[in-house]
């Protein structure tokens, strides 16, 4: 008994093959604000993995009391906290120009 693949919906378009980052449609200024964003990230984990890390792993210079190895993962911290909450804001600019809540 041989199986025949079920035929796609005329309305129905295939996927398409390969890496997809972006849904189809995606405008540009997301598209890039999403590049910067995984951008800044990947930055911000590579400052606290080796070879950088290593780097900045001394107890002095004390930073606002910190040791500098402590002071060094905060600041990625913050760094990453902005970089999450600038892209939440930019979405929620985006959703509320003319997403499919508004009226």
């Amino acid at each position: 008994m041989s199986h025949k693949p079920h035929p796609l919906p005329e309305s129905e378009t295939p996927l398409p093959k390969g890496l997809l980052l972006f849904a189809p449609g995606t405008s540009p200024g997301k598209r890039r604000r999403r590049l910067v964003f995984v951008a800044v990230y990947l930055g911000v984990t590579s400052a606290l993995v080796w070879p950088i890390y290593p780097r900045f792993s001394g107890i002095f210079p004390l930073v606002l009391g910190l040791p500098f190895s402590l002071a060094w993962m905060v600041l990625a911290l913050v760094i990453g906290f902005c970089a999450v909450l600038w892209l939440f804001l930019s979405e929620e600019e985006d959703s509320g120009a003319g997403g499919a809540g508004s009226s």
